[in-house]
């Protein structure tokens, strides 16, 4: 059964939802990067800081890591022994961002996966961001997770469709 999983994709994707049902099936930990990596105001913590947090939960036997950060990424990718990458058209994140957007200013939806007391929001720098992400970022991805021989790679689109009872058995 695996025990460390990490979750990778472009804005929107569901990353942070399913690290959060995979949690709530298995027992472990979720480690959302956008929450232990951005401070309540969206900069990014000092490197050092981040690395040292990384370091704490890369000890651990269980867990789920979402989110991509490259920097960190080779460390991750040692750890893991699942990994899960959710390869979405950018119109489907596009959307999910707007509407993830509208539902939490409405105060229908929190944002998972996010430091305590930060407010949303939505920047030109971060929609740009999402556009570009699979023009620019998934080709490099999938090399990448082509390479991994020694681990359960999984490439999927639905998320919400994901079956963790026969992924866990």
């Amino acid at each position: 059964m695996y025990k460390r999983i990490i979750i990778l994709g472009g804005g929107g994707t569901g990353k942070s939802t399913l690290a959060n049902r995979i949690s709530l099936h298995t027992g472990y930990p979720a480690y959302h990067l956008d929450n232990i990596l951005l401070n309540s105001d969206w900069s990014i913590k000092d490197k050092s800081e981040w690395e040292e947090i990384s370091k704490q939960f890369l000890l651990k036997d269980t867990g789920i890591v979402d989110g991509n950060y490259s920097a960190s990424l080779p460390n991750r990718l040692s750890w893991a022994d699942l990994i899960i990458y959710i390869n979405i058209p950018t119109r489907v994140q596009l959307w999910r961002i707007f509407t993830r957007n509208i539902k939490i200013r409405a105060g229908v939806d929190k944002r998972h996966g996010f430091p305590e007391g930060s407010k949303e929001k939505l920047s030109f720098k971060f929609i740009s961001w999402v556009y570009h992400w699979n023009s620019s970022h998934r080709s490099k991805m999938f090399s990448l997770l082509e390479s991994i021989k020694d681990k359960k790679v999984l490439i999927i689109k639905e998320p919400m469709k994901l079956d963790l009872e026969k992924l866990f058995e």
